[in-house]
């Protein structure tokens, strides 16, 4: 049988914005088997889709940061990855400083992705397009290698089991509510608590619970918060698993957070939401649909009152859809 890998060895928000390009490739491709190299971690959520055959866990690089490396590890997965002699392998975790010489190791039949120039003359590399949304980046990729993209929108599925898990802990949720998600797991990317606490006490004053999410790592920010808001806010800080989360995500009226990887499931899902962007890139990691999402660049000082405006009108979206639902509702009637 054929065999396709990918290799994103990253976090949850990163591999979100790949998936777009990645189901291009098994719609291209139905009888490949399509393998995912990721982070142990990040199964649970690989395992969702149904455009991915089977995850391989990575054990880490002593060069890249995200998890520690265990160098015999890491050679008997080089080995293991030489077995499976892949047909193609496509190199998606970045513009290739480190991997695409890695990679090679794996001896598979082809070898292509990004690199950081245009030096290389070689049909097989793209020349990394900075520029570019996360999402646009990898889809142009896939462009690259002359394939057909059947959808260029981030999604998430939900499951009958997510809802089940849900409906228990939505007794404790009073209609209607927002989410505040005041984690990143970069410290840099983490805007005031206290000016979450700002925007959160103005949705208590207007009637909405306020609910409290976040990584168990996550708990003592969110207990700041929460001391902020005077134990006026329901905290699920590390009790959710991704699909009760998403289903939490699904029910909000709205998000407010970082630009971290809520953000980009929020997006996924089509959730309202506020992203305060602090790692200067908010034109690639931004949601995508400006109707439906506001990212504010919180590296520059913000009037919480333009945030404010921006959560009228994406509130004021949920109020004229239960309007105009209640008119076709009276006509239907009449």
């Amino acid at each position: 049988m054929f065999k396709i890998a990918v290799f994103r060895a990253l976090q949850l928000g990163d591999l979100l914005c790949a998936i777009p390009a990645i189901s291009a490739l098994k719609y291209n491709y139905p009888q490949v088997r399509l393998y995912f190299i990721g982070l142990p971690h990040m199964r649970e959520l690989i395992d969702r889709f149904d455009c991915i055959d089977e995850f391989i866990d990575f054990p880490g690089h002593p060069d890249l940061p995200e998890i520690p490396c265990n160098l015999s590890e890491l050679a008997h997965f080089i080995s293991r990855m030489q077995a499976e002699k892949f047909d193609l392998l496509l190199q998606m975790h970045g513009q290739g400083t480190i991997v695409n010489n890695f990679l090679q190791n794996f001896n598979a039949q082809r070898l292509v992705g990004f690199q950081p120039t245009s030096d290389v003359n070689d049909p097989d590399w793209l020349k990394y397009p900075h520029e570019l949304h996360e999402v646009d980046r990898h889809l142009a990729l896939v462009r690259y290698l002359g394939l057909q993209i059947p959808n260029t929108k981030m999604y998430f599925p939900l499951f009958a089991k997510d809802w089940t898990a849900y409906n228990k802990i939505k007794q404790v949720i009073a209609q209607p509510f927002i989410i505040v998600h005041v984690g990143s797991r970069d410290i840099k990317r983490q805007w005031p608590i206290e000016n979450f606490a700002l925007l959160a006490k103005k949705m208590l004053v207007r009637g909405y619970k306020v609910v409290m999410t976040g990584v168990k790592s996550e708990q003592a920010l969110v207990d700041r918060l929460q001391e902020c808001l005077e134990d006026k806010a329901i905290d699920f800080c590390g009790q959710l698993d991704l699909g009760t989360l998403g289903c939490l995500l699904k029910e909000t009226s709205l998000l407010i957070c970082n630009c971290t990887g809520i953000s980009h499931l929020a997006a996924a899902l089509q959730t309202k939401s506020i992203v305060l962007s602090m790692d200067g890139e908010p034109h690639r990691w931004g949601p995508q649909d400006k109707v439906l999402h506001a990212t504010f660049d919180a590296r520059y000082p913000i009037a919480i009152d333009d945030i404010t405006k921006e959560i009228n009108r994406l509130v004021g979206l949920d109020l004229a859809a239960a309007q105009h639902l209640q008119a076709t509702r009276k006509i239907s009637e009449e």
